[in-house]
């Protein structure tokens, strides 16, 4: 393959620059070889290209220019002088990259990489197709499957950067390439209406968000009505009643009625009272003036609750509902953030706890039962993941699978438009990061800080992607890489309202109503 440039200037291990051919000038996130000083091909990525005219110099004046712009144009031509930034990903040998240890040789030859080689670096048949190389459009992107549900993954984007549209492919090629397990945890009912790219809703389960009260721990019940945490009389006499009505054996609204009854008795009752606490000892406590209005706003929290979720304590049990090798969406849509970070806590706590107890062949038929998808690896993927990775219980499960779901098969990934909002022990456990644009400065420094990946050249291209184009790095991908995501051939309810359109619609509808009239 014919040079299109030459190392130029002072060269490292880790970057070179070189002079470019004005014919053959590199797109930005072009892949190139140069030798270095052992004589060995070492690819790197072309990070920035900047392109000026030696005969017409910033210090030069405005009439000078325009005489010089008349001059002759093949004159121009030969004072075109173009560099181009290249960052040393490795020396190539055979598929892998391995580190290179030796300066690029100055006055070396510069080459676009071989597609043959690139076809090599980025193919895996065990892998995800997410797209292509944006520099090279015949070059397809797999991500490593296991390497991108082990060592989690992040998707980041602004608002329709083409977070759902990843989702929907990563899920599709899970479900129907590998008949793998994958929960999508859904928190406005987006994914309710996905449709595979075959066409076919088979193999999608979607789970209404219902809730058995009884399963919780006290404190998640507490911080299911609503009771703040530093609320603490108000705690201790909630959770009192919720282990006192455990022992009746009642499930569902049932259970939260005689929740409401025993508050009511003991308002009505200062002096002592019987309560069972959660070892199931029945002990005694004493009602005095001053746990009136505690219990009061317990009875009142509890009563809201009701009144609001009712129907979404009818539904049987999630847990039982969800389906080896299905997509399960778990619709949150009925619940405000609170509420939806204790429903996922239970569901993470379940699903953790299942299936370390399942691959220890403890209480195994139970489980299959109970929790039936921890019989297989599984992938959690939490939609709006800002809702839940900030602060509570659910985000210190997110973070305990982050840190020890590889050893038992459970993976995340976590999908959010508000990277600082998630907390950065749980965004660093995300190995692999798919940056779709990001222009916020802060959100940029974010990601950077939690990821040992990202450096300061990748945040340049982070703003500078287009819609659907995202920045890869991470275990997943052997090679840091600028990729145009494919668009998702099945359906899903992410896609933004034509507001046009429906105010065009109802102008029309209005002015047909006044002819009829």
């Amino acid at each position: 393959m014919d040079p299109i440039g030459f190392v130029l200037g002072e060269s490292s291990i880790t970057e070179f620059r070189f002079a470019v051919n004005p014919v053959k000038v590199p797109k930005f996130g072009e892949y190139v070889v140069a030798e270095n000083r052992d004589g060995k091909e070492v690819l790197g990525i072309v990070r920035n290209v900047t392109n000026f005219n030696r005969l017409l110099e910033e210090a030069i004046g405005f009439d000078y220019a325009i005489k010089n712009i008349n001059m002759s144009k093949k004159l121009l031509e030969r004072n075109e002088v173009i560099i181009a930034n290249a960052k040393t990903l490795g020396v190539i040998e055979d598929r892998e990259i391995i580190p290179n240890r030796i300066p690029i040789k100055s006055n070396s030859a510069v080459k676009l990489a071989n597609e043959e080689i690139l076809h090599k670096i980025f193919k895996n048949s065990a892998g995800i197709e997410l797209g292509n190389l944006v520099a090279r459009e015949n070059i397809k992107v797999s991500l490593d499957l296991n390497q991108l549900i082990l060592r989690h993954f992040a998707i980041l984007s602004v608002t329709g950067g083409g977070k759902s549209n990843a989702v929907c492919l990563i899920a599709n090629e899970i479900v129907r390439k590998f008949g793998g397990s994958l929960i999508l945890v859904d928190p406005h009912g987006e994914y309710v209406n996905f449709v595979f790219e075959d066409g076919k809703e088979s193999g999608k389960n979607v789970i209404p968000a219902g809730i058995r009260p009884e399963r919780l721990e006290p404190w998640e019940f507490c911080s299911l009505v609503g009771i703040e945490r530093d609320a603490s009389v108000q705690r201790m006499h909630l959770e009192r009643i919720f282990t006192t009505v455990k022992k009746e054996r009642l499930s569902g609204a049932e259970f939260m009625r005689r929740v409401l009854e025993i508050a009511e008795e003991w308002i009505g009752m200062q002096g002592e009272i019987e309560y069972v606490d959660s070892t199931g000892v029945v002990r005694t406590a004493r009602i005095s003036r001053e746990d009136l209005n505690p219990l009061y706003r317990v009875k009142e929290y509890v009563a809201t609750f009701m009144r609001r979720y009712e129907d979404l304590l009818t539904q049987r049990d999630m847990l039982a509902n969800l389906k080896p090798g299905y997509m399960n969406i778990v619709n949150l849509s009925g619940f405000d953030e609170e509420q939806m970070r204790v429903v996922v806590a239970y569901l993470l706590r379940n699903i953790l706890i299942g299936r370390i107890n399942y691959l220890r062949n403890k209480n195994r038929e139970y489980w299959e039962n109970a929790c039936p998808i921890v019989k297989k690896p599984l992938l959690t993927i939490f939609e709006e993941a800002h809702i839940f990775a900030g602060k509570g219980d659910v985000s210190l499960w997110m973070s305990r699978i982050a840190r020890e779901g590889r050893k038992f098969g459970i993976g995340i990934g976590i999908v959010s438009q508000r990277p600082k909002k998630i907390s950065e022990d749980i965004l660093s456990q995300c190995n692999t990061k798919i940056v779709l644009r990001i222009v916020e400065p802060n959100d940029q420094r974010y990601i950077q800080q939690a990821s040992e990946q990202i450096s300061e050249d990748l945040l340049s291209d982070i703003a500078s992607l287009g819609v659907g184009e995202a920045v890869i790095v991470g275990p997943a991908i052997k090679i840091p890489a600028a990729v145009k995501i494919r668009k998702f051939q099945g359906q899903y309810g992410g896609r933004d309202v034509d507001i046009v359109s429906e105010w065009r619609s109802a102008l029309k509808g209005s002015e047909r109503l006044e002819d009829l009239l």
